[in-house]
């Protein structure tokens, strides 16, 4: 398991079997989301994603649409408040070839259901696996409270899939 994935588990973030799954996810170049609010840890876990992404893959910053034309493996997608965030994440889960890693909070909602079903409409692409890293705080601790594996299949329906230890 990479270190810095190593930490949120030391912590009590997450499991080590939660831990483990998330890295794997990324080994396979699947996107992930890490959603919940700013308070339960999701901006600090993003980043630690991210650079783990960024260790093992060709990833570029992105910090507008301009990025999402750069020829890479992962997009590394912070919260960008003056774009039309939504838009953002639609057209880097259109680009063929690329996964991403990025967050959804109250000041950055989509809805990652209706984005899948918009992307299938456009593209019909069904090769790409998304996992939502839900977090919360659970007696004023953050913690990871639930991952829900996302694809589409070949009639382009969402089939959601949590994770079981």
């Amino acid at each position: 398991m990479h270190t810095m994935i190593k930490k949120y588990v030391d912590q009590g973030f997450m499991t080590e079997a939660e831990g483990k799954y998330i890295h794997e996810a990324i080994e396979r170049k699947e996107s992930v989301v890490v959603s919940g609010h700013r308070s339960a840890g999701i901006r600090p876990l993003m980043a630690a994603l991210m650079a783990v992404a960024k260790g093992g893959y060709n990833a570029v910053q992105v910090k507008g649409f301009e990025d999402l034309d750069k020829d890479t493996e992962y997009f590394l997608i912070p919260g960008i408040d003056n774009l039309d965030f939504e838009k953002l994440i639609f057209e880097a889960m259109k680009k063929p070839n690329t996964s991403f890693v990025t967050l959804k909070e109250p000041e950055h909602p989509y809805s990652i259901l209706k984005l899948l079903r918009d992307v299938y409409k456009e593209t019909g692409d069904t090769s790409k696996v998304y996992q939502v890293l839900e977090c919360s705080k659970i007696d004023d601790v953050p913690k990871l409270t639930k991952i829900t594996r996302m694809a589409l299949n070949e009639k382009g329906r969402v089939v959601k899939e949590d994770f079981q230890e």
